[in-house]
């Protein structure tokens, strides 16, 4: 059997999200969150991070020693304009030679635009809760983009539309934190409003990089994929509960995208953009769902969310399920026809025991996909370094390296040198 292996040009990297690494934000709605008692499972606070802002340049050598030739970043709003209409060009000199520094490695940006996280100010207005609140959104995006867009060319718009509405808005496990008894229609206005800046961002991104005559961009999400599957699949209850979270969660915020029209549980097919709003489509997988109907639960419209019986899980209790990323692959892209990046995929796994095994199960899942014809182009392990895990605070340990919050100090894990060896070795094949 031929040995299967990537091509040069696939992109084997890591993934952060600002507020979980950066440290020293006080502007953002996290910074204000962890003050409150009982927010953050360790009464940690987003504040500290990994101080990735400023440790930057020993970061991006670690990666470039570990052989990674991409890195998917982000920029926090709060960091740039932490009051209204006052934007700190300190810390864009500082975000810019960061880009720098990472394109003098040969690592390829890969930049978020929105990762959970915002200004405490507009917040307090209302957030992506209101639709009038967008323009102050597009405001910070459109200078962001003009002022890096020499620098980069890759852009994630959203990081996970759906969990973000659902935790924040109907759990009120994250700011605002409040979800009430409209907490389910308040997260999906905010979805709603989440769609529409993509579009919006979508547009904008393409047109700055054309007006300035910067290089032609790529842009999509970051989307969290979960395999559903029923908990009986002879139950027709169990099947339309599946049927009806999978629509919720995995397909309407895409098919919009996709389609330029706001459908599913999103809209009535009402047309908002003219065609598809992606270059590629960005998929975060971790795990599987059990899907049953519970009679007991009409808040949440009948569904009970399990675990698979006996499954291998992480340290959050998260099944292990590497043969959902090839579902999942040969899914979306049957679905959309796109190429695919696998913008996040990890484990919480402090000592290290699971994650090349992990590594090893994912990745070959990937290159079976890839193998069945999926344009699979790259690969952003979650996560670079251990980090701020939002309400878990510093108790879930997700990074390749690992970070000791009190001096610091970075130690790659055997996985680390392991990730090495299958980018070196284009995959897992023949390992």
């Amino acid at each position: 059997m031929k040995k299967f292996q990537f091509p040069s040009t696939f992109l084997w990297g890591t993934a952060t999200a600002p507020t979980q690494v950066d440290g020293g934000d006080h502007a953002s709605d996290w910074a204000e969150f962890a003050k409150i008692p009982g927010k953050i499972l360790d009464g940690s606070s987003s504040v500290t991070g990994c101080d990735h802002w400023n440790r930057y340049k020993d970061d991006f050598d670690l990666m470039k020693k570990m052989g990674t030739n991409a890195y998917r970043l982000g920029a926090d709003w709060s960091r740039f304009e932490p009051e209204p209409g006052s934007f700190d060009l300190k810390a864009l000199d500082h975000f810019r030679g960061m880009l720098q520094a990472l394109r003098k490695r040969k690592i390829k940006p890969l930049l978020t635009i929105h990762h959970f996280a915002v200004p405490a100010w507009w917040l307090a207005r209302g957030g992506f809760e209101k639709e009038s609140n967008l323009p102050d959104f597009l405001r910070f995006a459109k200078w962001l983009i003009e002022n890096v867009g020499d620098l980069v060319d890759e852009y994630i718009t959203i990081n996970e539309p759906i969990v973000y509405s659902v935790i924040a808005y109907l759990d009120g496990r994250w700011p605002p934190g409040n979800p009430g008894p409209f907490g389910y229609f308040r997260a999906v206005q905010v979805q709603k409003n989440l769609l529409l800046a993509h579009f919006q961002l979508y547009d904008m991104i393409h047109g700055i990089h054309a007006r300035k005559k910067f290089k032609t961009p790529v842009v999509s999400i970051a989307k969290h994929m979960r395999v559903m599957d029923p908990g009986d699949p002879t139950s027709a209850l169990d099947r339309g509960r599946q049927a009806t979270v999978d629509e919720f969660f995995n397909l309407s915020f895409c098919d919009s995208i996709q389609s330029g029209t706001m459908s599913g549980s999103l809209g009535k097919g009402e047309r908002v953009h003219d065609g598809r709003a992606w270059d590629f489509m960005g998929i975060n997988y971790y795990s599987r769902d059990i899907v049953r109907f519970d009679l007991l639960a009409p808040h949440k419209a009948f569904v009970k969310i399990d675990i698979q019986e006996n499954s291998p899980r992480n340290d959050l209790n998260w099944e292990i399920y590497p043969e959902g990323l090839k579902r999942t692959l040969v899914r979306f892209s049957d679905r959309y026809g796109l190429a695919i990046r696998v913008t996040e995929n990890g484990i919480a796994d402090a000592d290290d025991s699971k994650r090349g095994q992990f590594l090893i199960d994912h990745i070959s899942a990937m290159q079976a996909a890839a193998a069945e014809g999926v344009r699979v182009e790259g690969y952003y392990h979650w996560s670079f370094m251990d980090n701020f895990e939002w309400a878990e605070g510093y108790t879930a340990r997700f990074g390749l390296v690992a970070v000791d919050f009190k001096t610091m100090k970075r130690t790659p894990r055997a996985s680390a040198r392991l990730y090495s060896k299958i980018i070196k070795n284009r995959g897992v094949s023949g390992m």
